[in-house]
């Protein structure tokens, strides 16, 4: 009886180390997984994205409880690499980058229910960031604006206040249920990014805003809304204009510079019709209906 009970308690470390190394092994695996999907993300379409997350959830239910909690902990840390990686490429100093660093973790730590979604969500919302962003000093620095001011574009999504709500809605399937939250963090978002057409706040006064950055931060906004048309598909940038101006025109104080930057922006698309690779390809800026917007405000 002795030898049986020695032997047991010998076998208890194999046994222990047999089953951490059988939970790390799926959670590696689950996580390269999840690192293959990242990759493939930016070729899907938007019904294409959220037909995934189902997917994604019913593997995430698939995995151990031991290896979901590792999982969510691989997750959590590419997602502040990439987020560093971001901040070190975006003419920061190092206290800016401390800054949003330290909002970005509060962010994190706000979350009420952290698991591998979450955390997948998380990723995939930092990897889209990444691209839009990049796209932004792209189509920014061809129509004319500093490429400083575009480096610094939609940091602020990463703040305590914005990066939960967003996350939730773009990487979670864009449910009913999460679009609350997504409206809260475009509430705040607004305050804090001046190169988007509404301006109606609070302790905000446009007239004031010298010529040179009123015609910058419309530049970053024609930037900003070919870059999304860019990653949205199915529609272009005449579409969303006819409809957001019709809806809500820009500040009076605006409207000339942003008709210069959206001629600007279609004097590209009519040149890339010799150029194949060009960037501003299939989208047009400029027509007679965006035209009797703008003279007829």
């Amino acid at each position: 009886m002795k030898c049986v009970i020695i032997f047991v308690i010998f076998c208890l470390p194999i046994n222990i180390l047999q089953a951490t190394e059988s939970v790390e092994k799926e959670a590696q695996a689950a996580f390269e997984y999840f690192l293959d999907e990242v990759e493939l993300d930016p070729l899907l379409t938007h019904e294409e994205q959220n037909k995934k997350v189902d997917e994604f959830t019913l593997f995430a239910e698939s995995l151990s409880p031991d290896a979901a909690s590792l999982l969510t902990t691989l997750l959590l840390n590419e997602t502040h690499l990439r987020i560093i990686d971001i901040l070190q490429n975006a003419s920061l100093s190092d206290s800016e980058i401390h800054h949003h660093l330290a909002s970005n973790e509060k962010a994190i730590l706000a979350v009420q229910q952290m698991n591998v979604e979450t955390a997948r969500e998380m990723l995939f919302f930092v990897a889209e960031l990444k691209i839009h962003r990049a796209l932004i000093r792209e189509y920014g620095m061809a129509l004319g604006c500093p490429e400083k001011q575009l480096l610094r574009h939609d940091l602020c999504k990463l703040h305590k206040g914005q990066f939960e709500g967003y996350v939730r809605y773009f990487r979670g399937g864009r449910k009913e249920k999460d679009k609350p939250g997504l409206l809260a963090a475009w509430e705040r978002h607004q305050h804090e990014e001046h190169h988007l057409e509404s301006y109606e706040k609070e302790g905000f006064n446009f007239d004031t805003f010298p010529v040179e950055r009123l015609r910058n931060n419309m530049l970053e906004a024609v930037a900003d809304i070919l870059a999304a048309t860019n990653q949205r598909g199915g529609t272009t940038p005449v579409d969303w204009l006819i409809k957001s101006i019709t809806r809500k025109p820009p500040h009076h104080r605006l409207l000339p510079f942003i008709e210069e930057a959206l001629k600007k922006a279609h004097a590209l698309y009519l040149a890339s019709e010799e150029d194949p690779n060009s960037l501003f390809k299939g989208l047009p800026c400029w027509n007679s209906e965006v035209e009797a917007l703008f003279n007829h405000p």
